[in-house]
Protein backbone atom coordinates (compact mmCIF):
# COMPACT_ATOMS: atom_id res chain seq x y z
CA UNK A 1 0.00 0.00 0.00
CA UNK A 2 1.00 3.54 -0.36
CA UNK A 3 0.47 6.63 0.94
CA UNK A 4 -1.32 10.23 -1.25
CA UNK A 5 -2.06 13.09 -0.40
CA UNK A 6 -5.05 14.55 -2.25
CA UNK A 7 -6.98 17.92 -2.37
CA UNK A 8 -10.54 18.05 0.19
CA UNK A 9 -12.28 21.36 1.33
CA UNK A 10 -9.71 24.08 1.80
CA UNK A 11 -6.99 21.29 2.90
CA UNK A 12 -5.41 17.99 2.23
CA UNK A 13 -5.90 14.85 3.55
CA UNK A 14 -3.80 11.58 3.23
CA UNK A 15 -4.80 8.44 1.85
CA UNK A 16 -3.56 4.99 1.36
CA UNK A 17 -4.23 2.74 -1.73
CA UNK A 18 -3.00 -0.25 -3.43
CA UNK A 19 0.83 0.22 -4.66
CA UNK A 20 -0.25 -0.52 -8.25
CA UNK A 21 -2.69 2.08 -8.52
CA UNK A 22 -1.98 4.58 -10.90
CA UNK A 23 -1.69 8.46 -9.14
CA UNK A 24 -1.80 11.33 -11.94
CA UNK A 25 -0.51 14.70 -11.29
CA UNK A 26 0.54 17.68 -13.16
CA UNK A 27 4.03 18.21 -13.71
CA UNK A 28 4.90 14.48 -13.79
CA UNK A 29 6.05 12.62 -17.52
CA UNK A 30 2.47 11.29 -17.34
CA UNK A 31 1.26 15.20 -17.83
CA UNK A 32 3.85 17.63 -17.90
CA UNK A 33 4.09 21.13 -17.48
CA UNK A 34 2.14 23.33 -20.01
CA UNK A 35 5.16 26.31 -20.47
CA UNK A 36 3.16 29.76 -20.60
CA UNK A 37 4.31 31.95 -23.23
CA UNK A 38 7.23 34.36 -22.63
CA UNK A 39 5.65 37.31 -24.50
CA UNK A 40 1.96 37.03 -23.75
CA UNK A 41 1.13 40.99 -25.13
CA UNK A 42 3.30 40.13 -28.28
CA UNK A 43 1.24 36.82 -28.87
CA UNK A 44 -2.38 38.83 -28.10
CA UNK A 45 -0.61 41.58 -30.87
CA UNK A 46 0.57 38.70 -33.52
CA UNK A 47 -3.21 37.45 -33.10
CA UNK A 48 -4.91 40.27 -33.93
CA UNK A 49 -2.46 40.76 -37.08
CA UNK A 50 -3.20 37.22 -38.13
CA UNK A 51 -7.03 36.25 -37.53
CA UNK A 52 -8.62 32.80 -38.66
CA UNK A 53 -10.44 32.64 -41.37
CA UNK A 54 -11.83 36.41 -41.13
CA UNK A 55 -9.99 40.00 -41.88
CA UNK A 56 -7.90 42.20 -39.41
CA UNK A 57 -10.39 44.28 -37.38
CA UNK A 58 -8.54 47.73 -39.60
CA UNK A 59 -11.08 45.88 -41.86
CA UNK A 60 -13.76 45.42 -40.14
CA UNK A 61 -14.92 49.01 -38.25
CA UNK A 62 -13.72 52.22 -39.26
CA UNK A 63 -14.43 56.22 -37.61
CA UNK A 64 -18.04 56.15 -36.35
CA UNK A 65 -18.30 52.33 -36.09
CA UNK A 66 -20.10 51.18 -32.85
CA UNK A 67 -18.18 48.31 -31.37
CA UNK A 68 -19.57 45.66 -28.65
CA UNK A 69 -16.70 43.93 -26.57
CA UNK A 70 -18.05 40.76 -24.57
CA UNK A 71 -16.03 39.08 -22.54
CA UNK A 72 -15.89 35.76 -19.88
CA UNK A 73 -17.19 36.41 -16.31
CA UNK A 74 -15.17 35.49 -13.80
CA UNK A 75 -15.86 31.54 -13.37
CA UNK A 76 -13.80 30.87 -16.12
CA UNK A 77 -11.05 33.00 -14.68
CA UNK A 78 -10.12 35.26 -17.27
CA UNK A 79 -6.80 36.54 -16.27
CA UNK A 80 -5.86 37.38 -19.91
CA UNK A 81 -8.43 39.54 -19.86
CA UNK A 82 -6.15 42.26 -18.06
CA UNK A 83 -3.70 41.15 -20.87
CA UNK A 84 -5.78 41.47 -23.87
CA UNK A 85 -8.41 44.28 -23.15
CA UNK A 86 -6.09 47.14 -23.48
CA UNK A 87 -4.18 46.19 -26.03
CA UNK A 88 -7.56 45.36 -28.02
CA UNK A 89 -8.71 48.75 -26.88
CA UNK A 90 -5.68 50.38 -28.03
CA UNK A 91 -5.97 48.52 -31.41
CA UNK A 92 -9.23 50.02 -32.24
CA UNK A 93 -8.40 53.37 -30.89
CA UNK A 94 -5.81 53.46 -33.40
CA UNK A 95 -8.16 52.27 -36.41
CA UNK A 96 -10.33 55.41 -35.09
CA UNK A 97 -12.80 54.00 -32.72
CA UNK A 98 -12.67 56.15 -29.63
CA UNK A 99 -13.81 54.73 -26.45
CA UNK A 100 -16.57 56.31 -26.48
CA UNK A 101 -17.63 54.05 -28.99
CA UNK A 102 -17.39 50.76 -27.11
CA UNK A 103 -19.18 49.10 -24.86
CA UNK A 104 -18.10 46.76 -22.73
CA UNK A 105 -20.78 43.95 -21.84
CA UNK A 106 -19.74 40.64 -18.84
CA UNK A 107 -21.35 37.63 -20.67
CA UNK A 108 -22.50 35.88 -17.45
CA UNK A 109 -25.11 33.39 -19.15
CA UNK A 110 -27.68 32.43 -16.15
CA UNK A 111 -24.53 33.12 -13.95
CA UNK A 112 -25.10 35.65 -11.50
CA UNK A 113 -23.85 39.30 -12.39
CA UNK A 114 -20.83 40.26 -11.25
CA UNK A 115 -19.80 43.76 -9.03
CA UNK A 116 -18.81 46.78 -9.85
CA UNK A 117 -15.40 45.38 -7.47
CA UNK A 118 -15.88 41.70 -9.58
CA UNK A 119 -15.85 43.58 -12.67
CA UNK A 120 -12.79 46.16 -11.88
CA UNK A 121 -10.78 42.94 -11.15
CA UNK A 122 -11.66 41.04 -14.11
CA UNK A 123 -10.68 44.43 -16.45
CA UNK A 124 -7.85 46.06 -14.35
CA UNK A 125 -8.31 49.07 -12.53
CA UNK A 126 -6.74 51.12 -15.87
CA UNK A 127 -9.55 49.77 -18.19
CA UNK A 128 -12.26 49.84 -15.80
CA UNK A 129 -11.93 53.57 -15.04
CA UNK A 130 -11.89 54.86 -18.64
CA UNK A 131 -15.17 53.11 -19.32
CA UNK A 132 -16.27 53.88 -15.81
CA UNK A 133 -14.91 57.09 -14.26
CA UNK A 134 -16.35 56.55 -11.18
CA UNK A 135 -18.82 54.62 -9.06
CA UNK A 136 -22.19 55.54 -9.55
CA UNK A 137 -20.82 57.50 -12.82
CA UNK A 138 -22.78 56.88 -16.07
CA UNK A 139 -20.94 53.43 -17.21
CA UNK A 140 -20.42 51.71 -19.97
CA UNK A 141 -19.63 48.48 -19.02
CA UNK A 142 -22.75 46.11 -18.11
CA UNK A 143 -23.18 42.83 -17.30
CA UNK A 144 -25.84 40.82 -19.82
CA UNK A 145 -29.51 39.75 -18.30
CA UNK A 146 -30.55 36.18 -19.57
CA UNK A 147 -34.00 37.69 -18.75
CA UNK A 148 -34.66 41.12 -20.48
CA UNK A 149 -32.81 43.45 -23.05
CA UNK A 150 -32.84 40.32 -25.39
CA UNK A 151 -33.87 40.05 -29.43
CA UNK A 152 -34.96 36.79 -31.33
CA UNK A 153 -33.34 35.61 -33.96
CA UNK A 154 -35.17 32.63 -35.36
CA UNK A 155 -35.02 29.02 -34.80
CA UNK A 156 -31.91 26.34 -35.76
CA UNK A 157 -32.45 23.58 -38.27
CA UNK A 158 -32.56 21.64 -34.69
CA UNK A 159 -35.44 23.66 -32.75
CA UNK A 160 -32.91 25.83 -30.74
CA UNK A 161 -34.88 29.04 -30.11
CA UNK A 162 -32.31 31.94 -30.92
CA UNK A 163 -32.54 34.78 -28.76
CA UNK A 164 -29.50 36.72 -27.59
CA UNK A 165 -28.69 40.17 -26.13
CA UNK A 166 -29.25 43.03 -28.05
CA UNK A 167 -25.59 43.98 -28.54
CA UNK A 168 -25.79 41.37 -31.31
CA UNK A 169 -27.89 43.53 -33.70
CA UNK A 170 -26.94 46.93 -31.76
CA UNK A 171 -23.39 46.97 -32.82
CA UNK A 172 -21.61 46.97 -35.67
CA UNK A 173 -18.98 44.85 -35.26
CA UNK A 174 -19.07 42.12 -32.01
CA UNK A 175 -16.14 41.24 -30.40
CA UNK A 176 -15.60 38.44 -27.94
CA UNK A 177 -12.40 38.12 -25.74
CA UNK A 178 -12.33 34.30 -24.33
CA UNK A 179 -10.67 31.70 -22.39
CA UNK A 180 -9.71 28.33 -23.98
CA UNK A 181 -9.62 25.69 -20.97
CA UNK A 182 -10.79 21.85 -20.47
CA UNK A 183 -14.45 21.82 -19.94
CA UNK A 184 -16.88 18.72 -18.88
CA UNK A 185 -19.55 19.30 -21.89
CA UNK A 186 -17.92 19.31 -25.25
CA UNK A 187 -13.98 19.55 -24.56
CA UNK A 188 -12.83 22.63 -24.08
CA UNK A 189 -14.56 26.26 -23.02
CA UNK A 190 -15.00 28.33 -26.60
CA UNK A 191 -17.84 30.09 -28.89
CA UNK A 192 -18.34 32.24 -25.31
CA UNK A 193 -21.34 34.45 -27.42
CA UNK A 194 -23.77 31.05 -27.59
CA UNK A 195 -23.97 31.11 -23.57
CA UNK A 196 -22.34 33.66 -22.47
CA UNK A 197 -24.70 36.02 -24.44
CA UNK A 198 -28.03 33.65 -24.24
CA UNK A 199 -31.60 34.22 -23.33
CA UNK A 200 -32.35 32.33 -20.70
CA UNK A 201 -35.12 30.77 -23.05
CA UNK A 202 -31.92 29.87 -25.28
CA UNK A 203 -29.95 28.49 -22.13
CA UNK A 204 -33.52 25.94 -21.88
CA UNK A 205 -32.76 24.85 -25.65
CA UNK A 206 -28.91 24.34 -25.15
CA UNK A 207 -29.56 23.24 -21.16
CA UNK A 208 -32.46 20.87 -22.54
CA UNK A 209 -32.47 17.33 -20.90
CA UNK A 210 -32.56 15.47 -24.67
CA UNK A 211 -29.13 17.80 -24.86
CA UNK A 212 -27.27 18.68 -21.51
CA UNK A 213 -28.01 15.53 -20.13
CA UNK A 214 -27.41 12.52 -22.26
CA UNK A 215 -24.61 10.08 -22.88
CA UNK A 216 -23.74 12.01 -26.46
CA UNK A 217 -22.93 15.39 -23.78
CA UNK A 218 -21.12 13.87 -20.91
CA UNK A 219 -17.51 13.48 -22.60
CA UNK A 220 -14.74 15.83 -23.71
CA UNK A 221 -15.47 15.25 -27.94
CA UNK A 222 -15.14 18.36 -29.32
CA UNK A 223 -16.24 17.23 -32.91
CA UNK A 224 -19.86 17.93 -33.75
CA UNK A 225 -20.82 14.98 -35.29
CA UNK A 226 -19.91 13.47 -31.45
CA UNK A 227 -21.07 15.89 -29.05
CA UNK A 228 -24.85 16.89 -29.41
CA UNK A 229 -24.22 19.85 -27.92
CA UNK A 230 -20.96 21.31 -29.64
CA UNK A 231 -23.67 20.13 -32.59
CA UNK A 232 -26.60 22.29 -31.12
CA UNK A 233 -24.24 25.87 -29.90
CA UNK A 234 -22.47 26.08 -33.52
CA UNK A 235 -25.59 25.74 -35.43
CA UNK A 236 -27.06 28.14 -32.94
CA UNK A 237 -23.87 30.51 -33.80
CA UNK A 238 -24.66 30.20 -37.39
CA UNK A 239 -28.27 31.06 -37.32
CA UNK A 240 -26.85 34.27 -35.45
CA UNK A 241 -24.67 35.93 -38.15
CA UNK A 242 -27.15 34.64 -40.23
CA UNK A 243 -29.86 36.45 -39.04
CA UNK A 244 -27.60 39.84 -38.23
CA UNK A 245 -25.34 39.55 -41.25
CA UNK A 246 -22.59 40.53 -39.10
CA UNK A 247 -19.49 37.95 -38.13
CA UNK A 248 -18.29 37.76 -34.55
CA UNK A 249 -14.69 38.80 -33.99
CA UNK A 250 -13.12 36.44 -31.17
CA UNK A 251 -9.96 36.38 -29.31
CA UNK A 252 -9.18 33.59 -27.24
CA UNK A 253 -6.37 32.98 -24.60
CA UNK A 254 -5.84 29.74 -24.41
CA UNK A 255 -4.71 29.40 -20.77
CA UNK A 256 -2.44 27.14 -18.27
CA UNK A 257 -1.48 26.63 -15.00
CA UNK A 258 -2.60 29.88 -13.10
CA UNK A 259 -4.59 30.28 -15.68
CA UNK A 260 -1.86 32.06 -17.76
CA UNK A 261 -1.55 32.90 -21.26
CA UNK A 262 0.23 29.56 -23.05
CA UNK A 263 -1.64 31.41 -26.78
CA UNK A 264 -3.65 33.63 -27.96
CA UNK A 265 -5.43 33.47 -31.25
CA UNK A 266 -8.11 35.53 -33.02
CA UNK A 267 -10.99 35.07 -35.93
CA UNK A 268 -13.78 33.43 -36.57
CA UNK A 269 -15.75 30.26 -35.08
CA UNK A 270 -15.62 27.54 -36.08
CA UNK A 271 -12.62 27.28 -38.35
CA UNK A 272 -10.68 28.94 -34.96
CA UNK A 273 -11.91 26.15 -32.61
CA UNK A 274 -10.09 23.97 -35.29
CA UNK A 275 -6.92 25.60 -34.88
CA UNK A 276 -7.23 26.41 -31.18
CA UNK A 277 -8.70 23.08 -30.15
CA UNK A 278 -6.11 20.61 -31.69
CA UNK A 279 -3.51 23.09 -29.80
CA UNK A 280 -5.44 22.65 -26.37
CA UNK A 281 -4.93 18.89 -27.68
CA UNK A 282 -1.23 18.75 -27.71
CA UNK A 283 -1.39 20.04 -23.74
CA UNK A 284 -3.85 18.64 -21.90
CA UNK A 285 -4.54 14.96 -23.45
CA UNK A 286 -3.25 12.02 -21.18
CA UNK A 287 -2.97 8.34 -22.88
CA UNK A 288 -4.66 6.00 -19.99
CA UNK A 289 -6.67 2.98 -20.21
CA UNK A 290 -10.11 2.76 -18.16
CA UNK A 291 -10.30 2.16 -14.67
CA UNK A 292 -12.50 0.37 -12.41
CA UNK A 293 -12.19 3.10 -9.84
CA UNK A 294 -11.39 6.91 -10.16
CA UNK A 295 -10.09 8.55 -6.88
CA UNK A 296 -10.72 12.68 -6.85
CA UNK A 297 -10.07 15.31 -4.72
CA UNK A 298 -12.59 17.73 -4.28
CA UNK A 299 -11.85 21.86 -3.36
CA UNK A 300 -14.39 23.77 -1.23
CA UNK A 301 -15.09 26.52 -3.47
CA UNK A 302 -16.93 24.66 -6.76
CA UNK A 303 -17.29 27.97 -8.31
CA UNK A 304 -21.16 27.89 -8.64
CA UNK A 305 -21.34 27.64 -4.51
CA UNK A 306 -19.22 25.68 -2.03
CA UNK A 307 -18.92 21.69 -1.99
CA UNK A 308 -21.68 21.97 0.79
CA UNK A 309 -24.61 22.53 -1.02
CA UNK A 310 -26.01 19.30 -2.58
CA UNK A 311 -26.89 21.27 -5.72
CA UNK A 312 -23.49 20.88 -6.58
CA UNK A 313 -22.59 17.25 -6.19
CA UNK A 314 -23.18 16.96 -9.89
CA UNK A 315 -20.06 18.86 -10.25
CA UNK A 316 -18.18 16.14 -8.68
CA UNK A 317 -18.56 13.90 -12.37
CA UNK A 318 -16.72 16.11 -14.48
CA UNK A 319 -13.95 13.84 -13.54
CA UNK A 320 -15.59 11.64 -15.72
CA UNK A 321 -16.82 13.76 -18.20
CA UNK A 322 -13.38 14.19 -19.32
CA UNK A 323 -12.78 11.62 -21.37
CA UNK A 324 -12.33 11.20 -24.93
CA UNK A 325 -12.57 7.90 -27.05
CA UNK A 326 -14.64 5.75 -24.78
CA UNK A 327 -15.35 6.24 -21.06
CA UNK A 328 -12.93 6.92 -18.27
CA UNK A 329 -14.43 4.14 -15.74
CA UNK A 330 -15.37 0.81 -17.16
CA UNK A 331 -18.88 -0.23 -17.01
CA UNK A 332 -19.69 -1.22 -13.30
CA UNK A 333 -17.31 1.37 -12.44
CA UNK A 334 -17.34 3.07 -8.74
CA UNK A 335 -16.47 6.87 -8.31
CA UNK A 336 -14.53 8.08 -5.05
CA UNK A 337 -15.15 11.83 -4.50
CA UNK A 338 -13.31 13.14 -1.52
CA UNK A 339 -15.48 15.87 -0.75
CA UNK A 340 -16.95 17.62 2.43
CA UNK A 341 -21.01 18.42 1.94
CA UNK A 342 -23.03 20.03 4.87
CA UNK A 343 -26.29 20.82 2.67
CA UNK A 344 -25.76 24.61 3.09
CA UNK A 345 -26.81 27.09 0.41
CA UNK A 346 -25.25 29.88 -0.03
CA UNK A 347 -27.24 33.08 -0.36
CA UNK A 348 -26.49 33.60 -3.72
CA UNK A 349 -28.55 30.47 -5.09
CA UNK A 350 -31.92 31.12 -3.39
CA UNK A 351 -33.76 28.84 -5.96
CA UNK A 352 -31.56 25.76 -5.51
CA UNK A 353 -34.04 25.26 -2.03
CA UNK A 354 -37.02 24.82 -3.77
CA UNK A 355 -35.64 23.19 -6.72
CA UNK A 356 -34.06 20.12 -4.73
CA UNK A 357 -36.97 20.12 -2.51
CA UNK A 358 -38.79 19.10 -5.85
CA UNK A 359 -36.37 17.34 -7.00
CA UNK A 360 -36.99 14.83 -3.94
CA UNK A 361 -40.62 14.63 -5.71
CA UNK A 362 -39.29 13.50 -9.54
CA UNK A 363 -38.45 9.75 -9.97
CA UNK A 364 -36.43 11.63 -12.53
CA UNK A 365 -34.12 14.25 -13.77
CA UNK A 366 -36.31 14.72 -16.94
CA UNK A 367 -39.52 15.35 -14.39
CA UNK A 368 -37.60 17.75 -13.06
CA UNK A 369 -37.35 20.11 -16.24
CA UNK A 370 -40.98 20.31 -16.10
CA UNK A 371 -40.44 22.83 -13.33
CA UNK A 372 -38.70 25.59 -15.80
CA UNK A 373 -40.72 27.99 -15.92
CA UNK A 374 -42.38 27.65 -12.50
CA UNK A 375 -39.15 28.35 -11.00
CA UNK A 376 -38.02 30.61 -13.49
CA UNK A 377 -41.23 32.76 -12.67
CA UNK A 378 -40.52 33.42 -9.19
CA UNK A 379 -40.68 37.04 -8.52
CA UNK A 380 -38.51 36.84 -5.66
CA UNK A 381 -35.90 34.54 -7.74
CA UNK A 382 -35.76 37.09 -10.72
CA UNK A 383 -35.70 40.40 -8.17
CA UNK A 384 -32.55 38.42 -6.28
CA UNK A 385 -31.17 38.10 -9.64
CA UNK A 386 -31.45 41.20 -11.10
CA UNK A 387 -30.26 43.58 -8.01
CA UNK A 388 -28.79 40.83 -5.42
CA UNK A 389 -25.92 39.22 -7.47
CA UNK A 390 -27.95 35.83 -7.42
CA UNK A 391 -27.83 33.19 -10.13
CA UNK A 392 -30.87 32.70 -12.60
CA UNK A 393 -33.37 30.77 -11.22
CA UNK A 394 -33.12 28.40 -14.08
CA UNK A 395 -29.47 28.20 -13.37
CA UNK A 396 -30.66 26.14 -10.45
CA UNK A 397 -32.91 23.44 -12.53
CA UNK A 398 -29.68 23.06 -14.59
CA UNK A 399 -26.96 22.54 -11.98
CA UNK A 400 -29.13 20.63 -9.11
CA UNK A 401 -30.30 18.36 -11.87
CA UNK A 402 -26.40 17.24 -12.72
CA UNK A 403 -26.91 14.77 -10.15
CA UNK A 404 -27.87 12.36 -12.86
CA UNK A 405 -24.45 12.40 -14.27
CA UNK A 406 -23.34 10.20 -11.94
CA UNK A 407 -26.06 8.26 -12.29
CA UNK A 408 -25.11 7.56 -16.27
CA UNK A 409 -21.17 7.29 -16.09
CA UNK A 410 -20.70 4.88 -12.65
CA UNK A 411 -22.41 2.15 -10.93
CA UNK A 412 -21.93 3.98 -8.09
CA UNK A 413 -20.76 7.29 -6.81
CA UNK A 414 -19.51 7.45 -3.56
CA UNK A 415 -18.80 11.22 -1.23
CA UNK A 416 -16.49 10.28 1.69
CA UNK A 417 -16.10 13.10 4.24
CA UNK A 418 -17.74 15.68 6.35
CA UNK A 419 -20.92 14.73 4.82
CA UNK A 420 -24.74 14.71 5.99
CA UNK A 421 -25.41 11.33 5.05
CA UNK A 422 -29.41 11.95 3.89
CA UNK A 423 -28.45 14.75 1.14
CA UNK A 424 -25.93 12.54 -0.35
CA UNK A 425 -28.54 9.47 -0.51
CA UNK A 426 -31.07 11.71 -1.99
CA UNK A 427 -29.04 13.18 -4.91
CA UNK A 428 -28.59 9.22 -5.60
CA UNK A 429 -25.44 8.91 -4.50
CA UNK A 430 -23.46 6.98 -1.53
CA UNK A 431 -22.16 8.45 1.39
CA UNK A 432 -19.42 6.92 3.22
CA UNK A 433 -17.47 8.34 6.81
CA UNK A 434 -13.84 8.25 5.27
CA UNK A 435 -11.85 7.12 2.62
CA UNK A 436 -11.30 3.72 3.85
CA UNK A 437 -15.03 3.16 4.15
CA UNK A 438 -15.71 4.46 0.52
CA UNK A 439 -12.74 2.23 -0.73
CA UNK A 440 -14.28 -0.91 1.17
CA UNK A 441 -18.05 0.11 -0.64
CA UNK A 442 -16.53 0.54 -4.17
CA UNK A 443 -14.53 -2.64 -3.85
CA UNK A 444 -17.92 -4.35 -3.16
CA UNK A 445 -19.47 -3.13 -5.65
CA UNK A 446 -17.11 -3.61 -8.76
CA UNK A 447 -16.48 -7.31 -7.25
CA UNK A 448 -12.90 -7.57 -8.49
CA UNK A 449 -9.82 -8.57 -5.89
CA UNK A 450 -7.83 -6.01 -7.81
CA UNK A 451 -9.42 -3.60 -9.51
CA UNK A 452 -7.64 -1.03 -12.00
CA UNK A 453 -7.90 2.25 -9.72
CA UNK A 454 -6.81 6.14 -10.57
CA UNK A 455 -5.89 8.78 -7.98
CA UNK A 456 -6.47 12.14 -9.00
CA UNK A 457 -5.15 13.91 -6.05
CA UNK A 458 -5.34 17.74 -7.44
CA UNK A 459 -8.05 17.65 -10.36
CA UNK A 460 -9.38 20.74 -8.82
CA UNK A 461 -6.32 22.45 -8.49
CA UNK A 462 -4.34 21.93 -11.27
CA UNK A 463 -4.78 22.35 -15.18
CA UNK A 464 -7.37 19.40 -15.68
CA UNK A 465 -6.51 16.86 -17.95
CA UNK A 466 -8.31 15.09 -21.01
CA UNK A 467 -8.13 11.73 -20.76
CA UNK A 468 -7.57 9.82 -24.26
CA UNK A 469 -9.15 6.47 -23.12
CA UNK A 470 -7.70 3.00 -24.48
CA UNK A 471 -9.09 -0.53 -23.81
Amino acid sequence: MKNVTVQYATGWKDITVPDAATVLQYGTPDYPEIPLHPDPEGAVRHALENPVAMEPLADLVKPGSRVTIAFDDGFKHPLPLKTIMPILLDELNRIGVPDEDIDLVCAIGGHRKCTSFELRDLLGDEVYRRFCPFDGATSRIRNHDCIDGNVFLGTTEYGDHVEYDHAVIDADQLIYVGTIKPLGFGGYAGQGVAIGLASHRTLDSLHAYSIYKTLDVLNAEYLPEKNVYRRHKLAVHALIEKATGKRIFYVDALVGPGNGIVDVYAGHVPELEQVEYARADKQHLVDVPQFDIVISGVAYDMGYDTSDNPGCLGTLSQVLRMAQNRPLLREGGVLISLAQCRGVISERRPADHEVLRLFRECFDVEELFLHRDHIASNPEYIRAYKHHYAFSPKHSIMMCGDAAHHWKLTAASIVAGNVVPGVIRENGLIPAPDFDAALKIAMRVVGKKDPKMLVLPRFSADPRPVFSVHE
